[in-house]
């Protein structure tokens, strides 16, 4: 790319102006440039990783706990462990391909390639209800040209979780077409979500590489665009 496509790295100011856009297009989720005693910092996340430990452990317990007392059931561990780690992978997914689809912004939360912009805090339903943007630690630039700065945004997003996502560590078998399934599959419901807001037609829903598992629960089914419909 020749460096007339991109312009200098954008201030704090302008992260929060772009924040404030995509946080006005998400449907469900809020995100914001205010953290909270409540919030969790992707850098700690990773840091505990690579101790040696399971951050994210802690979530799959009481989302497995919640499970069972919202189906009256014992919970396959499969479940939560899917749903977490789609969960912390939208995280990352989301303010990145938002900002790249909405604007000619390139927007990564990331210092080090440590994450250290990024957190975010869980709804009583133990699913990520606000995504945290720390415009301090966030690098924003403008790049013109659609296709390279969605592969750069891609780039990003991969270096965020890659290290989270190798080293997660369930207490149910999860291999590696499921593993990194999950991280393309949220980068790609992120982006589809992202050009639905922006007006473009998004077609039907991709079928998915990872699966959810969500019909393990009483009285639930595949979704739509599961990986086992064609079987």
């Amino acid at each position: 790319m020749d460096s007339e496509s991109r312009s200098a790295e954008l201030g704090a100011d302008a992260v929060r102006g772009v924040v404030a856009l995509v946080d006005r297009a998400l449907p469900f989720t809020t995100l914001t440039c205010e953290s909270s005693p409540a919030t969790v910092w992707w850098r700690d996340v990773l840091a505990h990783v690579r101790a040696g430990a399971d951050p994210l452990e802690p979530w799959r317990s009481a989302l497995r706990t919640q499970m069972g007392q919202r189906h009256d059931a014992l919970v396959p561990g499969h479940v939560p462990a899917a749903f977490v780690l789609q969960w912390a992978c939208e995280v990352a997914a989301t303010p990145i391909a938002y900002a790249a689809t909405l604007g000619p912004w390139l927007m990564v939360p990331s210092a080090g390639g440590l994450g250290a912009g990024l957190g975010f805090e869980l709804a009583p339903g133990l699913n990520p209800a606000r995504i945290v943007i720390d415009p301090a630690a966030t690098s924003l630039e403008v790049d013109e040209d659609p296709a390279g700065r969605l592969g750069r945004g891609h780039a990003a997003y991969r270096a965020l979780v890659s290290g989270v996502v190798a080293a997660y560590a369930p207490d149910v078998r999860m291999g590696s077409r499921q593993r990194w399934g999950v991280v393309d599959d949220m980068w790609g419901t992120a982006l589809r979500l992202a050009r639905g807001a922006a007006g473009e037609s998004v077609g039907p829903q991709p079928t998915r590489v990872s699966c959810c598992f969500i019909y393990a629960l009483p009285g639930m089914r595949e979704c739509a665009a599961c990986p086992r419909g064609g079987r």
